[in-house]
Parts: C-alpha cells; sequence; structure tokens
C-alpha cells in the first residue's frame, strides 16, 4: 500500500476522532449548565425559605411586643381605680388610649407579617415543584449523557488501535512524524485532496510542477498551508 493511501486511512479515521472528542467535550460542559439550572432553582428555593423564616421571628417579636403591651394596658386599667385626682385619672387615661392606639398599628402589622408568610408560603410550594421537576431533568439528562460520554469513548478507543495497526505498516517514521506534527498544529486535517488545481485545506492554487510530481507518486505538502496533499484519481 501506498503511504498516501495509508495516511489517507488515518486521515479518515483522525476525522471521525476529532469529531468525537468534540462531543466528548461538549457534554461535560452541557451537564455542568444542567446543574446550574438545578442550582439555580435550589437557590430560589432557598431565598424564599430565608424570607419565611426572617417574617416568622419578626411575626413572634411582633407577638410579644403587643403582649407586653396589652399586660401594660390591663395593669393600667387596674390602676385607675386607685387614683385620687381628675388630673392624674386623665393623663393614665391618655397613656392607655396610646397603648391601645400603639396595639391596633401592632395587629395590622402583624395580619401583614402573617399575609406575607402565606405569600412565601406559596412561592415556596411552587418552588419546590420546580425544584423536583429541575432535578428529575438533572439526573435523566446527565445519566442519558454520561452514558454517550462512555459509548464515545469507547469509539475513540476503537479508532485508536485501528489508527495503530495502519500506522504500524508500510509508512516510515519519518513521514508519520510529519503527520502527527501537521494534525497536533493544524487540528482535524492534515492530508486533503487537490481539486480544480487548489489546496482543499486552504483553497490555495498549486502550482502545475506541484500537481506533476503528485500525479507521479511524490509525496508533497501544500506550499501555503503545510498540509499532505495527493491528487484524487477520480478528479485527476
Amino acid at each position: 500500500m501506498k503511504e498516501i493511501d495509508i495516511l489517507i486511512q488515518m486521515q479518515e479515521i483522525d476525522s471521525q476522532v476529532y469529531k468525537l472528542k468534540t462531543l466528548l467535550k461538549e457534554h461535560p460542559e452541557k451537564i455542568v449548565a444542567l446543574e446550574g439550572e438545578f442550582n439555580e432553582a435550589t437557590a430560589t428555593l432557598k431565598e424564599f425559605e430565608g424570607q419565611k423564616k426572617q417574617m416568622q421571628l419578626e411575626h413572634k417579636d411582633k407577638e410579644l411586643e403587643l403582649q407586653t403591651k396589652e399586660q401594660t394596658v390591663a395593669k393600667q386599667k387596674t390602676q385607675l381605680f386607685n387614683i385620687k385626682t381628675n388630673k392624674e385619672y386623665n393623663a393614665l387615661q391618655l397613656e392607655i388610649e396610646k397603648l391601645k392606639a400603639d396595639n391596633s398599628l401592632l395587629e395590622e402589622q402583624i395580619l401583614t407579617i402573617l399575609e406575607k408568610i402565606d405569600n412565601l408560603q406559596a412561592e415556596i410550594e411552587s418552588e419546590k415543584a420546580d425544584v423536583s421537576a429541575k432535578e428529575s431533568v438533572y439526573k435523566k439528562e446527565k445519566q442519558v449523557l454520561e452514558n454517550e460520554m462512555k459509548d464515545i469513548q469507547q469509539q475513540v478507543d476503537s479508532f485508536g488501535l485501528k489508527r495503530k495497526d495502519i500506522s504500524s505498516g508500510d509508512l516510515k517514521p519519518d513521514i508519520l512524524d510529519r503527520y502527527n506534527r501537521i494534525i497536533e498544529h493544524l487540528g482535524e486535517l492534515a492530508v486533503v485532496s487537490v481539486k480544480n488545481e487548489a489546496c482543499q485545506g486552504c483553497f490555495r492554487t498549486v502550482r502545475a510542477q506541484v500537481l506533476s510530481e503528485l500525479k507521479l507518486g511524490k509525496l508533497l505538502t501544500c506550499e501555503n498551508c503545510t498540509r499532505i496533499i495527493y491528487v484524487d484519481p477520480a478528479d485527476s
């Protein structure tokens, strides 16, 4: 088998491996994106739960404050019976009325807080359902992607064995090294055909002298992109 034919076979394998490795690289990114959506939903749920806890603490404080002021009102009402002058009586009565007004305001604040707690609880229940759904999708899609990654890796390994068998044939070490350097430097394509007198790697025109030498079976590289070039018999 001619060296160029061996290189073409290697190129076909490496092109497949390149595409597979690209997919293999994309899959972890997809998993991270899915995990990010799940974590974002979880963070939102925790935020709502934190707000609810804060509201519950505020509610407890307001209830305690109301209870204390109601006890003060009850105590001062009892004191009214022991007051002897109208001036003292009126002053204490005014203080009681002020405390009652404060208590009414506290009761309104408590009702507002309870309403906020109810609203937050509704948000929490909704967010819990969203988290559960996203967790289900995340776990399912992650498993699918991980299985695909295993399958892709098996294909890459299989192609690697085929490549090793091909490269261990009638290919000179210096030519194999040249091919590997081009692949490493330029990526997917190291061997390309010449069509309509143009290199199919960089699409620059190939000189007539180079074309003639290629048709005689000489192994050459493109003078522009340095890829190994050949003339497909079907196009000659």
